[in-house]
């Protein structure tokens, strides 16, 4: 009997046990679910947060997407606005370089008409006139002096002669008219009315230097003649009213005088027609004084034989 209460006893014991481990299992269970709850509510938190997040990045990426499109549509129409001006600003700019092309092509047409037409008359003038341009050789002889060739005041008073050539153009402006323009050459040979040594002369003259001694002296000249001719009506003979600027190639010094190394004749003169030539006589008078001494100035003039 007492080996049942024992034996009852252990299974009371036993029983009792298993029914509080039972009891702790489920607890802990339910504990464990619970927590597997909890996490599995967390897990879904987070991946709901998580997809909101990457909702709204792809919103922001969209936006900046469609922010860039925007942008790269306007620089594009930006870009073709600027490639429509250029575009019309060069098509303008060739424009008017067609426009600039053609009035000046039509400028040009009318200058070489109105050329053409100005030739045209003037060939009708000169056939009117029976003239035509052309052009002469002049050789020429010349004897010079001054004013003051034989007074005993002056020790630069001279007598002289030269020789030269001039070659000139004959141009037809009216029916009388020509205007002639040429260059010429002349070689000058100076004596001095006083005597004296060429030492004195080229040291300065003074009126105790003469002493049977005369001086000479040679240079050269260009010229370039400038003429208003009328003509006869038969076209033959004709005079002539000029100018005829000049420079001497070699400068003349001497003390107490001062010379002039340039000239300007004025001329008139007569002049005939003979194959390339036109022969006729010229008096001048050189405006430019040749020889200054002091206040005094002393012009040259001569009278020219065109052979």
């Amino acid at each position: 009997m007492k080996k049942l209460y024992i034996f009852l006893i252990a299974m009371a014991l036993t029983a009792g046990t298993a029914f509080a481990q039972s009891n702790d299992s489920i607890e802990r269970a339910k504990q464990q679910e619970a927590l597997l709850k909890q996490q599995q509510k967390e897990q879904q938190d987070l991946l709901k947060q998580q997809q909101k997040e990457q909702e709204k990045l792809q919103r922001e990426q969209q936006k900046a997407e469609q922010k860039a499109q925007e942008e790269r549509i306007k620089e594009q129409e930006r870009l073709r606005k600027e490639e429509q001006k250029e575009a019309e600003k060069a098509a303008k700019k060739e424009q008017d370089r067609i426009k600039r092309e053609q009035v000046k092509a039509e400028n040009k047409a009318k200058a070489e008409q109105k050329k053409a037409e100005k030739k045209r008359k003037r060939q009708e003038h000169y056939q009117a006139w029976n003239r035509f341009p052309n052009f002469t050789a002049d050789p020429s002889v010349t004897i010079l002096g001054n004013r003051r060739m034989y007074t005993q005041n002056s020790f630069y008073n001279s007598t002289g002669a030269n020789v030269g050539i001039t070659f000139d153009y004959h141009r037809p402006i009216a029916k009388r008219w020509d205007f002639n323009i040429g260059i010429g050459y002349r070689f000058t040979y100076l004596t001095y009315s006083h005597l004296f040594t060429k030492t004195e002369f080229d040291n300065g003259i003074t009126r105790n230097s003469f002493n049977g001694k005369e001086e000479h002296k040679m240079f050269s000249t260009i010229v370039l003649p400038i003429k208003l001719s009328h003509i006869n009506k038969d076209n033959d003979h004709g005079w002539y009213l000029g100018v005829v600027p000049g420079i001497n190639l070699k400068k003349l010094n001497a003390e107490g005088a001062q010379f002039n190394q340039f000239r300007c004749d004025i001329a008139i003169g007569t002049q005939s027609r003979w194959l390339i030539f036109s022969p006729g006589t010229e008096i001048y008078f050189n405006l430019v004084p040749t020889y200054k001494t002091g206040d005094t100035k002393i012009h040259e003039f001569g009278i020219r034989f065109v052979l």
